[in-house]
């Protein structure tokens, strides 16, 4: 069936901290849908208590206002945790519930963009962070298909990112050999992955070799700072205000007028803060300037700085070995994080030919032209991963043993080899976990293997040999074997 690239498109969704965006596959590129003449569209929920409507996007921003109990700004940093309810009013939803309404909104005003019954896509891709855990993905993986949407599958924002780079530069007879760092600082987390693109004939080949992050780390933080940093300079006592609600309105207008600032200062010197009655009886009417934003900053800054040349390191490369560097995410565009990106990668090597709120929506459109296989190049494209959690079991004494290291390129194979722990243990349950703590319950838990049949002998002489084997799918494969049972027991986890 030829690919319908109007009605019928593969899309990519980024799904955003705080903004989203969608692209559809031309056939020939990737371009960014404008629903109501918005390229970004904000990643926010509120419930309307008197009609009994949720409303999305910006006019939710501008409604929580007033009502900040109705609102939901940056559920991508709750998709860790599966047990929390997020109250909207009197309705309370789960992070997966949300992120799916969300998700839905931006088909749905896709959809709006054409006459009823005319567009439907023919598959989607969403986007995560590298950083993004295994049950972090499982919930993104589930908000998609909550959301009613076609899913071929997930991208990490990063490859994405390097998709949207590697492409646009692709050419029949062009032979390149380049490390990129995808920088990439979005309204709740940083990422930061270094690609090394292989180009020639036959072949467009994407090998990461390195990562780093927080999923902790972004505007909203920067937000936070900032108001917080104007708050006291200008002596806002927020505590004094005995109306609850008042005291939320007060704050919310304030953060509305500080993402303002934070956005002018990324281009001019000074800005003009003005907030009348952010508490009863006291106004801001104040000047700041690029040099206070970055003050109140300074503690995340730092961090970037450190992420940055850890990361640099821990990929075996120098700073001079890194050829382009990719910004992405509305935060890259922050002055100071030039600044950061000259000291830590050299002068001159950021790349400003593709828009950072927007490459990682194309790059998810590329993609799912590719695992549909409506892209058309002449090229064979492969990526090779690396594993951006250490993956391992718990032993004994509840502590996390890693067979796969973090950073390890993938594909990867690692066994070791552990002993019953009682006296007559004829089964196990090998508990499988994804992170870089001591304690294995403090990391992500992927899945538990049970082993039965195993025969009775006395404590540590029975020896488990474990298994583990990632390859390029989100998954990993577990062998556990006991040759005295007769014991060969293989089960796939997955990790989205």
């Amino acid at each position: 069936m030829k690919y319908d690239a109007q009605n019928s498109p593969v899309i990519g969704i980024d799904l955003g901290t705080t903004y989203s965006s969608v692209a559809r596959w031309t056939g020939k590129d990737a371009d960014v849908y404008s629903p109501k003449g918005e390229r970004c569209l904000r990643s926010v929920v509120y419930y309307d208590e008197k009609n009994d409507k949720y409303i999305y996007g910006n006019a939710a921003f501008m409604s929580g206002i007033l009502n900040p109990d109705n609102v939901i700004i940056g559920v991508k940093r709750l998709m860790d945790d599966n047990n929390i309810k997020i109250k909207l009013g009197s309705k309370a939803h789960s992070p997966v519930e949300i992120s799916s309404m969300i998700l839905k909104n931006i088909y749905d005003s896709i959809q709006n963009m054409f006459p009823s019954g005319v567009y439907n896509s023919s598959g989607v891709v969403v986007t995560v962070p590298y950083y993004f855990k295994s049950h972090q993905l499982q919930n993104t993986s589930e908000a998609a298909k909550l959301a009613g949407l076609d899913l071929l599958g997930i991208i990490q924002e990063p490859i994405a990112a390097a998709f949207a780079y590697g492409l646009h530069h692709s050419e029949t007879d062009k032979v390149r050999d380049e490390n990129i760092l995808v920088f990439d600082l979005g309204g709740g987390t940083f990422d930061l992955t270094i690609i090394n693109i292989k180009e020639n004939h036959n072949e467009l080949l994407f090998n990461v070799i390195g990562i780093g992050g927080d999923d902790r780390l972004g505007g909203l933080d920067f937000d936070k700072s900032f108001m917080d940093y104007i708050i006291e300079k200008e002596g806002i006592d927020f505590e004094s205000v005995q109306l609850e609600k008042l005291k939320k309105v007060g704050k919310q207008k304030l953060l509305d007028t500080v993402i303002k600032s934070k956005e002018i200062l990324s281009s001019t010197d000074n800005t003009y803060i003005a907030v009348p009655d952010v508490i009863p009886g006291m106004h801001i009417d104040a000047e700041y300037t690029r040099e206070d934003f970055e003050k109140a900053i300074e503690v995340y800054l730092e961090k970037i700085r450190k992420i940055t040349k850890e990361t640099i390191n821990n990929a075996g490369i120098k700073a001079t070995d890194i050829n382009k560097v990719i910004k992405v995410g509305g935060s890259s565009k922050i002055a100071i994080i030039d600044e950061i990106i000259k000291e830590e990668c050299g002068d001159g090597k950021t790349y400003s030919d593709i828009d950072p709120s927007l490459c990682v929506a194309q790059g998810a459109a590329i993609y799912a032209a590719y695992l549909s296989k409506n892209l058309d190049s002449d090229k064979n494209i492969k990526i090779e991963t690396a594993v951006a959690h250490a993956l391992g079991v718990e032993d004994a004494e509840g502590n996390f043993i890693a067979l796969i290291e973090q950073n390890q390129k993938t594909p990867a194979k690692e066994t070791l080899t552990f002993t019953t722990d009682e006296d007559n243990q004829t089964e196990i349950d090998v508990e499988v976990y994804q992170g870089t703590n001591d304690k294995a319950r403090d990391n992500a838990h992927v899945g538990t293997v049970r082993v039965t049949g195993l025969k009775p002998f006395p404590k540590y002489q029975l020896e488990i040999i474990i298994t583990f084997e990632v390859g390029s799918s989100q998954e990993v494969k577990v062998t556990i074997q006991e040759a005295t049972s007769g014991i060969n027991k293989i089960e796939v986890l997955k990790l989205i």
